[in-house]
């Protein structure tokens, strides 16, 4: 899967954790991870969604304490399998509208007005 068909399916991910009338505090931490106010490294260095969190932590850590390296290996592998389905599914990108500057490029000079695009 391409790094944007990634991003595109965390963002709609996010979307709909962030509709999520269950979890009020779930559904507040996915708009801020989609507004960019927090990112993944931030929540989980917090103690703000510890609540909302742990439940889902807990399990995961259970289940990984017993599991063995074969089913765990397994998983992995249908987790990769269904990234590789996901990418299949995914539309070809549109061409960009603008050619976005060389990292080097001196801009000092761009019109930026509508009618120099």
């Amino acid at each position: 899967m391409t790094e944007i068909g990634l991003e595109r399916h965390q963002r709609r991910l996010l979307t709909e954790l962030a509709a999520n009338e269950k979890s009020p505090v779930l559904a507040e931490m996915a708009k801020e991870l989609l507004a960019g106010r927090l990112t993944p490294a931030q929540i989980l260095s917090s103690r703000a969604y510890d609540e909302a969190l742990g439940p889902g932590a807990e399990a995961l850590s259970s289940w990984y304490a017993t599991t063995s390296e074969e089913e765990r290996q397994a998983k992995a592998e249908q987790g990769h399998a269904e990234l590789v389905r996901l990418a299949e599914d995914e539309p070809v990108p549109s061409k960009p509208r603008f050619r976005a500057p060389e990292p080097d490029q001196d801009m000092t000079e761009q019109t930026w007005s509508r009618d120099s695009w």
